[in-house]
């Protein structure tokens, strides 16, 4: 299931027909088929004009999911473009409208900084670091499939974050250390037993049954494109949500072990790293430098209950401020390495 296929070289589907169409692309989505998904998201943005009156959600749809899979400055300009009119006139396009137009302004932004190749690599401890870094494009189109590794769109404790790496993901995912559990919606899920990995996105029986067989095969997906990107060019690695004090109070215990497992995994002694905390409790924001290769970054939470997977509230006025410093963090610290001008 977690198997990517070539995109298809005759179309089988009328692209002018918004409800097959969403119902596609949704089903590629779900079942992690990238870059058939982001082959036919890019038609669905070019040929939006051919649908008559193409309803609000599926313009959300194309805007949000377009930053999402990583596509083209230039194509998502090319839709915003297009819909500055209909923005301007439709209060429910509209600030969804605005909050890709300011991430656009910074995505141009920071691409005319970068200084050569840059792969940011997630090591979770959520989905922030996959899904926040792409909006605000960190990430160019082809890393959309390349760098969907096993920690982009699961929990994790960090402790098992490094045993997986530093094990090269031997015993991550085994059926007996595995469980079933259920969403608040009631959608089956599966977790590991010592609660190290939850693997949230992955619902219902077409990857559950069968011991997980179709979980263990996306991992397995995953786990090569881990190993894959370790050796790629402008090698960056991010973990989110690490719950460490800026500056810290006290030793970090996941650290030396994590740098020790990921100098393994790439073959150099030095990786650039950085950990993100986002308090709830609010706070300072702040970049705090551990070594020259350890960045440790505070992007507080606008509020207690902000819930920053939540699109609405991500393009809010206080998520598009907590996002932006967010990123702005993150350039800073490819300025220091000189990955950035």
């Amino acid at each position: 299931m977690a198997a990517t296929s070539a995109p298809p070289t005759t179309l089988d589907i009328d692209l002018a027909q918004e409800a097959p169409l969403g119902a596609r692309l949704r089903r590629l989505f779900h079942s992690e088929d990238h870059a058939a998904f982001q082959s036919l998201l890019r038609l669905a943005i070019t040929h939006l004009g051919e649908i008559p009156d193409p309803s609000l959600p599926h313009l959300l749809f194309l805007l949000r999911f377009g930053e999402r899979a990583c596509l083209e400055p230039a194509l998502l300009q090319t839709l915003l473009d297009g819909l500055r009119d209909r923005a301007e006139a439709d209060a429910g396009l509209r600030p969804v409208w605005q909050a890709v137009a300011r991430r656009q302004a910074f995505r141009l932004r920071q691409r005319a900084r970068r200084q050569g190749p840059l792969t940011l690599v997630s090591l979770g401890l959520h989905c922030l670091p996959w899904t926040l870094v792409n909006r605000w494009g960190f990430r160019d189109a082809p890393q959309f499939a390349v760098l969907q590794n096993p920690f982009c769109m699961a929990l994790h404790k960090a402790d098992t974050v490094v045993r997986a790496i530093a094990n090269d993901f031997v015993g991550y995912a085994e059926p007996a250390l595995m469980r079933e559990t259920t969403t608040p919606q009631g959608q089956r899920i599966a977790m590991r037993q010592d609660g190290g990995a939850v693997w949230n996105h992955n619902r219902g029986p077409a990857w559950l049954d069968e011991d997980y067989a179709g979980l263990r095969r996306s991992l397995a997906t995953r786990a090569e494109a881990f190993r894959q990107s370790c050796r790629a060019e402008g090698l960056v690695f991010l973990m989110g949500d690490s719950r460490v004090d800026v500056p810290p109070k006290e030793p970090i215990p996941f650290l030396a072990p994590l740098r020790q497992a990921l100098a393994r995994a790439t073959g150099q002694p030095d990786c650039r790293l950085i950990l993100t905390s986002q308090p709830r409790r609010g706070g300072e924001r702040g970049l705090a430098w551990l070594e020259d290769g350890t960045a440790l970054v505070a992007a507080p939470y606008p509020h207690q209950r902000y819930t920053w997977a939540n699109d609405d509230e991500a393009d809010s006025a206080e998520g598009l401020d907590f996002e932006q410093a967010y990123a702005e963090a993150l350039l800073a610290c490819l300025t220091r390495w000189g990955m950035a001008a």
